[in-house]
């Protein structure tokens, strides 16, 4: 199974070097509650045939959930929170779409075609949009046999051609972008000024980070500065670590500003004879400063192998 920045890699080179720019946007609807646990074991039965394995896996599908102090038990849906649920959900989904789109589907359409997935975030490009209308007119068939549901409103074709007549895009499709895994695709220009496909922070999860930053100086504003700064850090952290991707810089600087905006602002709210002016907090960065942004994963190389 691809890591999600493999996957970024190997969509980015589909949409640059194989020129594949009919996109279609998949979304399961619930689909981590969704899984019928009979079609689920029948996936097992051909991949696991060690009896106490199988028995253990049984019991965390058997476990239920407790919610509100009760217990319930369910027939589908894969644990949640579970070390079992993420492997148990790309098992299920390997068998019901991956197989299937390479031993059914590719073979009867008359363009390339490339399936991108990352446990339930899928995406599949195409050359022609024919094929591509094809596929989405039996692919909500294919996953109900397996009792999932296509969300209506956000499975949708993207017309996401480099060039388009006036700029428009096709009539029979949704929009000229899309996001993947937190990352939203547009096309952009590189310092030399060619055309390349850029990947920058989902507005969505741009403002989700935003918002836990917020609330967690809210809520612990009263914390030494010491032990703030360090989880803010490791917070940073984390967000660069993953959306540090080439292309995505000015938004991961909006993302470090609004920090220090959001951390200056409840550190305010601790004195009642008024706020930290910004000299003397801009002094206490210099001291201990937050880190620096940094793009941790490159352009992907179009020479790369797309598996």
């Amino acid at each position: 199974m691809l890591t999600a920045h493999q996957a970024f890699r190997t969509l980015q080179n589909v949409l640059w070097a194989k020129r594949l720019y009919w996109v279609l946007d998949i979304d399961i609807r619930k689909y981590f509650d969704s899984i019928p646990h009979s079609h689920l074991r029948t996936f097992l039965d051909q991949r696991v045939t060690d009896g106490v394995i199988r028995r253990m896996i049984d019991k965390w599908l058997k476990a239920g959930a407790v919610e509100d102090g009760l217990l319930s038990r369910t027939t589908e849906g894969s644990p949640q929170g579970g070390v079992i649920s993420p492997c148990l959900s790309n098992v299920f989904l390997h068998h019901v779409l991956d197989e299937w789109f390479e031993t059914e589907v590719k073979p009867r359409l008359r363009g390339e075609c490339v399936l991108v997935r990352f446990a339930d975030d899928a995406l599949m490009a195409f050359d022609n949009i024919d094929d591509a209308k094809r596929v989405l007119s039996v692919l909500g068939k294919r996953l109900g046999r397996y009792g999932l549901t296509l969300h209506p409103d956000k499975t949708r074709l993207v017309d996401f051609r480099q060039q388009r007549r006036q700029g428009a895009r096709h009539p029979e499709t949704d929009g000229t972008s899309f996001d993947f895994l937190g990352l939203t695709h547009v096309w952009g220009r590189s310092r030399n000024g060619k055309n390349m496909v850029r990947q920058v922070t989902a507005k969505d999860r741009y403002a989700r980070a935003v918002a836990a930053v917020t609330a967690w100086c809210w809520e612990h504003r009263h914390r030494s500065f010491r032990d703030q700064h360090r989880r803010l850090s490791s917070m940073m952290r984390g967000h660069f670590a993953y959306y540090g991707v080439g292309g995505n810089s000015r938004r991961l600087r909006w993302f470090a500003n609004q920090a220090v905006r959001v951390w200056r602002k409840w550190l305010s709210r601790r004195h009642r004879g008024g706020g930290v002016p910004w000299a003397r907090f801009n002094a206490l960065l210099a001291r201990h400063p937050l880190p620096s942004v940094r793009i941790l994963h490159g352009y992907a190389a179009v020479s790369e192998p797309l598996s």
